[in-house]
């Protein structure tokens, strides 16, 4: 909440009701109310702007109109505190004719004419206030997040307004969750709602709106999101406090999410195109093994909003490796060669949209710490080198390669190695064995794919070996 909010909550008791302010020199008005200590705005613009929309969009009951603009020059004035009451349905989220009952007072602050107000909904048959009127027409009455028509809204109106930055449009559902409410029951199903609608407005704080589309399905407009490690910190923490909640009861029946998400200006400035970009990925991030979070990359998803794509995708047809990501591999390679390993993680990143997987990552030194990937989030990826520790597992390598086409093959000799691949969300895999100059193993390096379906061809299996083996002899030159 920010200064003027908390300046407005000394004065003026805040139940449920709608609050407003006027600044005098600006001639701007904010209508809103509080939802967990967080201004929620129902109204943001010009104040004659919105008294012209509210007229012409009939929004104010004919035999009031003249009190309404009486109202209205009062507001602008500002120089006596007044009380006024009409119908109108200016804060009714369906257009609802209610009784509105609106008191202001003129205030200084910082040097700024201001005119803070509350704006209460009345029972035409009791004459009292109708307390949470407006937390029950905009907010979820589970889970205390936006519903879905007033998330969708503010969207819209964030997305598609220029005068903003950019924003990212995150959708989230949880994985598996009808399994939940069929085992613990729909009430704890309900507490996890809840519970993970916490952890969403915990994460996101003031920097941006959540709202409950319907069932286990949640929408997150992340504001000032031009950063995409800063997106990722943010869904990386809801994605770590969804898979941690209900450890006792739920035991390995973890639950997880998977969240699709486009950005504004960067992949369209249509909330509609937006929210078909986020559901699309969201749906790979789900056929990828769930319990994961892709951000939307054209040269890596393709051109979604395409006619082309929607015929690719519904027929299911293959991608073929590009002949000019090859190209950029060989040249990110080359520069590895000539400047050293600082170019590593800019290889890698090229070198996973050239293989299409989901990341690379280079494991090397005594404790096979993370040295280089293709992904800032490596947080799974921390207790990867354990499998290190398996002998049998070593033993499955032949000519430094071990290549998995999927990794069901391994379930019955291996079946840690293969729970804990399956805990990763990993399909297949390739990965290469790094060697010192005394053929000692030293390193590892990955590639992960958690599309179960994934073959790689013998074209990639070649150019893995080939890169992997000149990484190794670069990390060896390091050491002289």
């Amino acid at each position: 909440m920010n200064e003027l909010s908390k300046f407005a909550k000394d004065f003026i008791s805040l139940s449920e009701n709608a609050m407003f302010y006027y600044n005098c020199e600006t001639n701007e008005f904010r209508l809103f109310w509080i939802n967990y200590d967080r201004m929620v705005d129902i109204a943001n613009m010009d104040f004659d702007e919105w008294e012209d929309e509210a007229l012409s969009e009939n929004k104010i009951a004919d035999e009031d109109i003249s009190v309404f603009k009486i109202f209205c020059n009062s507001v602008k004035s500002c120089i006596a505190k007044g009380t006024y009451s009409f119908h109108s349905s200016l804060i009714s989220p369906d257009d609802a004719m209610v009784s509105c009952k609106v008191s202001f007072v003129p205030k200084r602050y910082e040097d700024a004419q201001y005119v803070l107000g509350e704006w209460r909904i009345m029972s035409d048959y009791t004459g009292e206030t109708i307390e949470h009127y407006t937390e029950g027409r905009y907010a979820d009455p589970l889970t205390g997040l936006f519903n879905q028509k007033s998330i969708v809204d503010y969207a819209k109106k964030r997305l598609e307004n220029t005068n903003f930055g950019q924003s990212a449009l995150i959708l989230l559902n949880l994985d598996n969750f009808s399994r939940i409410n069929s085992i613990y029951g729909h009430k704890f199903g309900d507490q996890v709602l809840q519970s993970v609608a916490e952890i969403i407005r915990g994460v996101i704080g003031a920097n941006g709106v959540e709202g409950r589309m319907a069932g286990d399905e949640f929408m997150i407009v992340l504001n000032d999101a031009g950063d995409e490690l800063i997106i990722r910190n943010y869904l990386r923490a809801i994605k770590t406090g969804i898979r941690t909640l209900y450890p006792d009861t739920l035991g390995d029946d973890r639950i997880t999410c998977s969240m699709g998400i486009s950005r504004s200006r960067l992949n369209s400035n249509i909330y509609d195109e937006l929210y078909k970009i986020a559901e699309r990925v969201l749906y790979i991030a789900k056929q990828k093994g769930k319990n994961r979070y892709i951000i939307y990359k054209p040269e890596m998803h393709g051109q979604i909003l395409s006619d082309s794509f929607e015929a690719d995708y519904n027929s299911g047809a293959e991608k073929v490796y590009s002949d000019i990501d090859l190209y950029k591999t060989a040249k990110l390679l080359a520069n590895i060669v000539s400047d050293g390993v600082k170019a590593l993680p800019q290889l890698l990143e090229q070198f996973s949209r050239t293989l299409m997987v989901d990341r690379i990552t280079i494991f090397w030194g005594e404790d096979y710490s993370i040295f280089a990937t293709s992904s800032p989030d490596t947080d799974d990826m921390i207790t990867y080198p354990k499998i290190m520790n398996n002998n049998r597992y070593l033993n499955q390598f032949s000519d430094d390669m071990f290549l998995i086409g999927n990794i069901n093959l391994i379930k019955g000799n291996l079946p840690e190695i293969y729970n804990f691949l399956q805990e990763l969300g990993i399909a297949s895999t390739m990965q290469h064995l790094l060697r010192d100059r005394d053929g000692n193993i030293c390193g590892l390096v990955i590639t992960d794919e958690c599309q179960a379906t994934r073959a790689f061809p013998q074209i990639a299996v070649q150019t893995f070996s080939f890169v992997c083996k000149i990484v190794n002899s670069i990390l060896l030159n390091l050491e002289m």
